[in-house]
């Protein structure tokens, strides 16, 4: 009778729970807009390049390179159709970074639930154009996750990525370092230069998004054209130029509340490139939009020469800095009222932002009449400190902490792109002609390769090799502290600092360790080796300090 009773509980239980469910996702459920749906169109294939229609998908050297055109809802299908293998592989591997940050499966659940009911009308104010791209792209995309939510609701998660992201406390995010130069910083004498722009954009979540970077070609059926550089799956833009020579990226930043609506910022970026042919065009696009989460964005014109830098968070007025010659960025503010704002001041007190932002100063003011892209590569290389002081590698302080998903330079004038092809800004900068590339298609990839910039030394010599040795022990002895297993811990660690004795980071887990394991004078030793590597933010060096002077 009892075990009868239990049954009959277990299978109520079950049956409240799948109810529940299903009208959980009901309500919570997005609703695509209403459209005839997209032309379907054969995938194949001419040779490695891959063909849907007029658009096309192929390698050159390691990067993707997707050249499509078309209507809103047509553009999405031909994406999708073309990079579906590579959506679903970042599909995976996200959804292995989440099991791996949040093991227990009802966690995991409970937070996708929570997340499904605040943004559960993140499209709202998205623009029609954009809703209609995301649901061409839902139409072609092989639905491997439709347990997670629909793939129309799922791309719009995507798309809402990088303001989400922001709003976390610790977001990734908060790394990027761009510039743009141009006029008598980019060539001696009285010949005007062309305009030169150069960011890293950092984004320490996963390697797929550096080995899987998408340079996109996009032809919108009413619009500019341009090329912008991301993810596949992402139509927005978050580092991009087009045919007018407007350059436009966003770097994060911290400040006011943020919002579950709005426009996410890579599609007030898109909408830039697509309708902007001055800089006065693009700030007034981005002033209609309402932004959901703060951030910076840095524009630059390669007809004027002109560099212009706008802040923006919910509610706030926008901050501009225009400058008609240099103009360097990081990711704190400096217009009021964002610049006093509680949360921007522990962005600088936790981050590198000044630190970074205070080099690329020098190295801008050290190359002036000098910039061209190759001297941009090197700069948005640069791994020193304030000074031309030495700095461990992988250290924040750097322009070039080893972190970068995707590198640019540009020559606006020129309208010609050089991304780096991995990993992080090591390997070779290819050439994105974007003129090229509209007139001649993929067959502007051998005019492109002359253009190349070589690879980092670091590639060659075995030293990025070594980094990445101590980094994999690091990440063991990690888990082993979080385990409570510190003998072992200690033990990867120094091995760790056999392999590179100035691995900052393993000599503050080394110290922490210590720490617990009660060896204090060892600790203490340890802490002064980190105070001696440059600590990576002022609270950092404050850590280190107490730590290694026993306070």
């Amino acid at each position: 009778m009892v075990g009868r009773r239990a049954y009959r509980f277990s299978l109520l239980t079950v049956l409240v729970f799948t109810v529940s469910a299903c009208a959980f996702g009901y309500v919570t459920r997005m609703t695509p807009p209403h459209l005839a749906p997209p032309t379907p169109e054969d995938l194949l294939y001419d040779g490695a390049t891959a063909h849907v229609g007029p658009a096309y998908l192929a390698r050159r050297g390691k990067l993707w390179v997707m050249h499509v055109k078309g209507a809103p809802a047509q553009l999405g299908y031909r994406h999708a159709r073309l990079t579906k293998t590579l959506m679903a592989e970042g599909d995976r591997r996200m959804g292995d970074l989440f099991a791996t940050y949040v093991p227990s499966a009802v966690f995991r659940w409970v937070l996708t639930a929570v997340a499904r009911v605040r943004y559960r009308n993140l499209d709202a104010e998205f623009p029609s154009t954009r809703r209609a791209e995301i649901f061409g792209q839902a139409r072609a995309y092989a639905d491997q996750s439709a347990d997670l939510a629909p793939a129309y609701d799922r791309l719009v998660y995507l798309h809402g990525l990088y303001d989400i992201a922001l709003s976390f406390e610790r977001s990734p995010l908060l790394g990027c370092t761009a510039f743009a130069a141009s006029g008598p910083a980019t060539r001696d004498g009285t010949t005007p230069g062309h305009t030169i722009v150069g960011r890293n954009f950092d984004l320490d979540i996963d390697p797929w998004f550096d080995e899987d970077k998408l340079v996109q070609v996009v032809e919108p059926e009413n619009g500019i054209a341009f090329a912008s550089v991301a993810w596949p799956g992402m139509t927005g833009v978050v580092t991009g130029m087009n045919a007018e020579g407007i350059w436009i990226s966003v770097n994060g930043g911290r400040a006011a509340e943020t919002r579950s609506g709005g426009v996410p910022v890579v599609f007030t970026t898109r909408a830039v490139l697509e309708s902007a042919r001055s800089l006065d065009d693009a700030l007034a696009i981005i002033g209609r939009d309402e932004a959901m989460v703060s951030h910076i964005l840095l524009l630059a014109d390669g007809k004027t020469g002109e560099s212009m830098i706008v802040e923006r968070a919910p509610g706030r007025p926008l901050g501009v800095v225009r400058d008609p010659s240099a103009i360097v960025l990081a990711n704190h503010f400096r217009t009021p009222p964002l610049r006093d704002d509680p949360k921007d001041a522990r962005i600088r007190d936790i981050t590198s932002t000044e630190a970074r932002q205070a080099r690329m100063e020098e190295l801008v003011a050290d190359h002036r009449g000098r910039i061209d892209p190759a001297v941009a590569t090197a700069m948005l290389r640069d791994r020193s400190a304030v000074g031309g002081a030495a700095l461990p590698l992988g250290n924040r302080n750097a322009t070039d902490s080893l972190i970068a998903t995707h590198s640019v330079v540009a020559d606006l004038t020129a309208r010609v792109l050089w991304v780096s092809e991995g990993p992080h800004t090591l390997g070779r900068y290819r050439a994105i002609d974007l003129g090229a590339r509209l007139a001649l298609g993929e067959n502007a990839a051998d005019r492109e390769a002359a253009a190349d910039l070589p690879a980092d030394a670091l590639l060659a010599d075995g030293t990025f090799e070594r980094y990445r040795r101590g980094a994999r022990l690091r990440s063991l002895a990690a888990e082993d502290t979080a385990a409570g297993k510190l003998d072992a811990a200690a033990d990867l660690y120094r091995g760790a600092l056999a392999i590179r004795d100035d691995d900052h980071l393993a000599w503050r887990g080394l110290a922490i360790v210590e720490d617990r394991r009660s060896h204090h004078e060892d600790a203490r030793a340890a802490w002064s080796r980190v105070l001696a590597l440059a600590p990576e933010a002022p609270q950092a060096r404050r850590e280190a300090e107490e730590h290694a002077h026993g306070r």
